[in-house]
């Protein structure tokens, strides 16, 4: 049993002892997404074991994600692991995450429970998404979870193909966890499996807010294939005139006319 750890760092190297510390039992590729402050070097100096491609330039969160799952597919991994720069593994998380897939049989991704920086409480997205879980026996089942810490079989990852590049920094894990399940795969938490996403609760400038939650939720939306997109238009159009209300801004209506 074979498990490829990913790491995408950008200008993350305050993480970087965390986070690669934390692994065991499992092989390290590490994309640099061309940081400037050392990232790249520090992981060759105290990593010379883990796999390092150095980009150039900055190609995004999903398009350097797939560089490293394409080389778990290529050489015959059996599970790939998506973890954030900022996160970190608890001793036994990959162990426990790999029985829960053994024994539930019908899921492409698992994720651990993802605590906050302190490891007090539940990240506070990730807590969103727990509370709306169904129970299925040891496991919860969720439609979505982001990917700072996710265990993706590579088999259902041949089915569904890699990230969609259309999403190159928010939205390509709802997107894939969508196209999971139209190829008949679950997606899950493992609530004895534990993890760190030591990200803050920053205040986010509108602008950002916008792009995020307004355009990138309704790509999200028309590109899943599991509704019509008749029915997404039929949200993303109200949709549109609720957020321009919300945030005081036409930003929402310029973005519409790009939404394809």
């Amino acid at each position: 049993m074979k498990i490829l750890v990913v790491i995408v760092t950008y200008n993350g190297l305050k993480w970087l002892d965390k986070c690669l510390g934390s692994i065991s039992g499992a092989d390290i590729f590490v994309v640099d997404n061309a940081s400037s402050d050392g990232s790249a070097d520090w992981v060759a100096e105290h990593y010379p074991d883990a796999i390092l491609v150095r980009n150039s330039e900055n190609l995004g969160f999903s398009a350097a994600n797939n560089q490293g799952m394409q080389y778990a597919l290529d050489k015959g991994y059996d599970y790939v692991y998506l973890l954030n720069q900022d996160a970190w593994l608890m001793p036994d998380t990959l162990e426990t995450l790999v029985e829960a897939f053994k024994t539930n049989h019908g899921y492409g991704i698992m994720s651990p429970m993802q605590l906050r920086g302190d490891g007090m409480a539940m990240d506070y997205q990730f807590s969103k998404i727990y509370l709306k879980s169904i129970r299925d026996n040891d496991i919860r089942r969720v439609p979505r979870v982001m990917a700072a810490h996710w265990l993706v079989r590579c088999d259902a990852l041949r089915h569904t193909g890699l990230f969609s590049e259309l999403f190159p920094i928010y939205g390509q894990d709802d997107n894939l966890c969508h196209r999971m399940k139209r190829e008949g795969y679950f997606v899950g938490i493992v609530p004895q499996a534990r993890a760190i996403h030591d990200r803050a609760q920053r205040k986010e400038d509108k602008a950002k807010l916008i792009y995020r939650n307004y355009y990138m939720g309704s790509l999200v939306r028309l590109h899943n294939p599991n509704i019509p997109r008749w029915r997404a238009w039929a949200y993303i159009v109200p949709f549109t005139f609720v957020k321009a209300i919300k945030y005081r801004s036409l930003e929402p209506f310029r973005y519409f006319r790009e939404l394809h």
